[in-house]
This record gives structure tokens, sequence and C-alpha cells, in this order.
């Protein structure tokens, strides 16, 4: 069955098993998503030259089994030191994360 089975023009039915399987096997690496030169550039925007704390973050993202949980460790990192979510740099950062759960968008 796929993931989403339309019964008529208003009403359809949401299949959770096959969501699933499109589940975290298909998620592509940070390391690829990211370019040296952006990484580069977050290393020194958003993480102060701190290589060890730059992989240690997408060590935690790439276990991350979806957005929600992704999302939820950015905005731990961005609180923790006080880098305003909305800066431009911690946009694009968090913009290339999502892209990994949302390829297509």
């Amino acid at each position: 069955m796929p993931i989403r089975q339309f019964d008529d023009v208003d009403n359809f039915v949401i299949n959770r098993a096959a969501i699933g399987q499109n589940g975290a096997q298909t998620l592509q690496s940070l390391a690829v998503l990211i370019s040296p030169q952006v990484r580069q550039q977050f290393l020194k925007k958003l993480f102060g030259g701190d290589a060890t704390g730059f992989d240690k973050l997408l060590a935690q993202l790439e276990t991350a089994p979806n957005w929600s949980a992704a999302h939820h460790l950015l905005e731990q990192y961005f609180y923790r030191t006080q880098i305003s979510p909305y800066n431009n740099d911690a946009t694009q950062f968090s913009d290339i994360v999502y892209k990994r759960y949302f390829p297509k968008g």
C-alpha cells in the first residue's frame, strides 16, 4: 500500500507503516551536504573555530531519526552558545540539515 491512498476527492487514508519504510536508511550524510567551503564558514561563524565541537554536533545530527529531533539538537546548540537561530549562518546550517530530511523541498 502506498503512503497515501485516495478513497475519493475529499478523503484519503495514510498508511503510517509505509512512512516508516522511508526512514533513516535513505538519509544523505551531512558530510556530503556541507561543502568544504561552507564547513569552514560554519566553523568560523558558528563554532569559533572549534572543529571538535562542530564534528560532535554533526555526529549527533547524523543519528537524529527525523527533522524534529535534529531541529531540537540545533535549538539546544544555538541556545547554549547564545547564537540567534535567525542569524544568517545559523539559518543556512539549519536549512542544510532540513534538506537532509526533505531533499526535494
